[in-house]
C-alpha cells in the first residue's frame, strides 16, 4: 500500500517548472541548469525509444541514483518541448510515485 503522507524531508527536495522551453527552479540558478541538462538528456532519449517503438514523444522522464532521485512530467497530454511541465529532485533514493505526487501537488 503506498501512502500520500510519506514525509518529504525539508530542504531535500528541490522543484522545478518548465515553461516555454525554460526551467526555472525554486533554489539557485545552478541547480535550475543541472536540473536543464538532465531533462534535455531524458527527453532526448525518450524521443529515441518513443521514435524507435512507435510510441511517440515522451511526457515523463524519471531515473534513480543511490543518492538522489530526478523526475520530471508535463501536464496533462502535453508533449512538445515548449509545452508546461514540472520537475523535482529529491537527494535520496525516492519511491517515484511519492515524487511525482509532489512535483504535482496544489
Amino acid at each position: 500500500m503506498i501512502s500520500s503522507e510519506l514525509p518529504v524531508p525539508a530542504g531535500e527536495l528541490k522543484r522545478f517548472e518548465i515553461r516555454n522551453g525554460t526551467v526555472v527552479g525554486e533554489t539557485s540558478e545552478e541547480d535550475a541548469l543541472h536540473f536543464a541538462a538532465d531533462f534535455q538528456g531524458l527527453r532526448h532519449f525518450g524521443q529515441k525509444i518513443g521514435e524507435a517503438l512507435d510510441l511517440g514523444p515522451p511526457w515523463l522522464g524519471a531515473f534513480r541514483e543511490t543518492d538522489f532521485t530526478h523526475l520530471w512530467a508535463y501536464e496533462g497530454s502535453a508533449t512538445s518541448a515548449s509545452d508546461p511541465g514540472n520537475g523535482a529532485v529529491i537527494t535520496r533514493h525516492a519511491p517515484l510515485v511519492e515524487l511525482l505526487e509532489e512535483v504535482f501537488e496544489d
